[in-house]
């Protein structure tokens, strides 16, 4: 009986791993990098952004900048006096929040000719903890945020959410967040708890 319930636990954890994607690492404008002259919309309207994927923003230190901010200053090219302004020329910003996100380039005039970047991001691939929401708005849509998202915040975000539980936020961000996940405190509740048994 310890044999086969040790076996079933292996099975069991072998098929919640083979079915959780691999997050994915977004170089912005691939080999054209965030400068002026690419098209961002096009460039992101091929990918499917998830929860964990990271967005790495590749340009000339001091030359540009990276700013997230909600859909009405994105349309306006606003930055915000109290945004983050990202300027390592490779920020790497891990998406932790489900629903829509706007970036812009903060310096001179780059966003009014063009350098800037909408994205939906969905939920999880394929999680059995993510449920996947039934109206996210398509990453092909207007910059307007959608009606079913939450006024922006001014409070700090987790960098462990619970997209479940929480709405999209345009809180604060942070371009080096690490990456957590809730399975493998449930994979370990699990294996404790069964292993106990045997």
């Amino acid at each position: 009986m310890a044999l086969s319930r040790a076996l079933f636990l292996f099975t069991l954890i072998a098929a919640v791993f083979s079915t959780i994607a691999v997050a994915t690492d977004y170089v912005v404008g691939d080999e054209e990098g965030w400068t002026l002259g690419v098209d961002y919309q096009v460039w992101a309207a091929d990918k499917v952004f998830h929860l964990g994927d990271t967005l790495t923003f590749k340009y000339v230190a001091g030359k540009d900048s990276v700013v997230r901010v909600n859909g009405s200053d994105f349309q306006s090219c606003s930055v915000p006096w109290a945004a983050p302004v990202l300027g390592s020329g490779n920020d790497k910003v891990v998406l932790t929040t489900y629903g829509r996100r706007w970036y812009i380039s903060g310096f001179a005039n780059h966003c009014k000719n063009g350098q800037k970047l909408v994205i939906t991001v969905l939920p999880s691939q394929q999680s059995p903890w993510s449920p996947v929401p039934s109206a996210l708005p398509s990453p092909s849509s207007s910059p307007v945020p959608a009606p079913e998202a939450a006024p922006p915040s001014n409070a700090p975000w987790s960098a462990v959410p619970a997209p479940e539980a929480a709405p999209p936020s345009n809180a604060p961000w942070s371009a080096t967040v690490p990456r957590r996940s809730l399975l493998s405190k449930k994979l370990f509740k699990m294996i404790h708890t069964n292993l106990i048994a045997v």
